[in-house]
């Protein structure tokens, strides 16, 4: 017996394939879940509808959701004017400032103060006319006690006078620069008082730095707790996750629904699948991508479209050496239906289906 052999890849690319078996499938469909338990408010689609992506298809009674995105916003509102109109930081900036200033000028007036006390020229002043007035009536006495008549009482009572001044002066002198010194220790003092204001005043500054950036951030939350919110909200309105036609109702309006639990099916007529069989040695698992042209009746007369492979069976079956293949199919005009038996043919491998 002669034994035929497998037709090689260039054979089977080279010539149109026939599937067998045939079938439309459904490509994409959705059976779209509520997201939060509740209420089914109502229903905006029927059956039959075509929608499209994102469109609104149901809504769960959402009031108290509602309510929750108003507070988020009042919260939002009042931290985001609070953060915006703070003037803290200037208010404590300022008064850092004024301090840095009246230390500056007490740090001066303490200098001038020492400079002032440090000095001793009215004492040495006072004490040289004091020399000069004891010289003075020193003279005078002893010229007195020499000659009686050289010099008066008057004159006498004069220079004792001078004398007498000039001692009081090193006295109000000696006073005077004590006096300043106790001014420069309290001026001292001063300007240890202004450098604790000061640090006072700085340690204030930070604290309304601080206070604004936590005023910041609580604006943010403010803000992400109010995403949430509307979040929440939004997810009390059922969307279309897909293009197509509402197929069947699973809940009706005022029934309780589940979280996960779907209300509605959605599929998708204008792209379909088409799956069928074909011999083993007639196709690999690497002709995903080749051209197929489909067949089908519908009202009466036979549509042809043509689509491409995007799934070759890795399985063969074991008892008609088949693999399953599938192919998509582009359905605009809305003829074809799921579940319809067709004729497929896989195209030699040059050919590439039209997108």
């Amino acid at each position: 017996m002669a034994v035929c052999p497998a037709p090689t890849r260039a054979q089977q690319e080279s010539s149109e394939v026939k599937a067998t078996g045939c079938f439309l499938r459904l490509k994409d469909e959705a059976n779209v879940p509520a997201l939060e338990s509740g209420l089914l408010q109502s229903l905006d689609v029927e059956l039959g509808d075509t929608v499209k992506s994102g469109q609104l298809l149901a809504t769960m009674e959402h009031r108290e959701a509602l309510l929750a995105v108003q507070l988020a916003e009042i919260d939002h509102d009042i931290a985001a004017r609070r953060d915006k109109e703070s003037v803290a930081v200037e208010i404590a900036q300022s008064a850092v400032d004024e301090a840095a200033q009246s230390l500056k000028q007490a740090k001066i007036d303490l200098q001038i103060s020492n400079r002032i006390a440090s000095f001793d020229t009215a004492i040495q002043q006072a004490e040289v006319a004091y020399k000069l007035a004891r010289e003075e009536y020193d003279r005078a006495l002893k010229s007195k006690n020499e000659f009686s008549t050289s010099v008066s009482a008057m004159q006498m009572a004069r220079h004792q006078s001078a004398l007498d001044k000039s001692r009081l002066d090193i006295e109000q002198a000696k006073n005077d620069q004590s006096v300043q010194a106790l001014r420069s220790t309290a001026k001292s003092a001063t300007v240890d008082q202004q450098q604790v204001a000061a640090k006072r005043l700085n340690l204030e500054l930070q604290q309304a730095s601080s206070d604004r950036g936590i005023g910041t951030l609580t604006a943010q939350r403010t803000k992400t707790s109010l995403a949430v919110a509307k979040e929440r909200l939004d997810r009390r309105r059922i969307h279309s996750p897909l293009s197509g036609i509402v197929a069947e109702r699973l809940k009706n309006e005022g029934e309780w629904v589940e979280a996960g639990e779907p209300v509605l099916r959605v599929i998708r007529m204008d792209r379909l699948l088409v799956e069928g069989y074909v011999n083993a040695d007639l196709i690999e698992i690497t002709s995903r991508g080749r051209a197929v042209r489909v067949e089908g009746t519908a009202r009466g007369r036979t549509v042809s479209v043509e689509g491409r492979i995007i799934y070759v069976s890795p399985e063969i079956d074991s008892v008609n050496q088949e693999v399953q293949v599938k192919a998509e199919i582009e359905n605009p005009d809305l003829v074809l239906r799921p579940g319809q038996p067709v004729k497929m043919v896989v195209l030699p491998g040059g050919e590439v289906a039209g997108r």
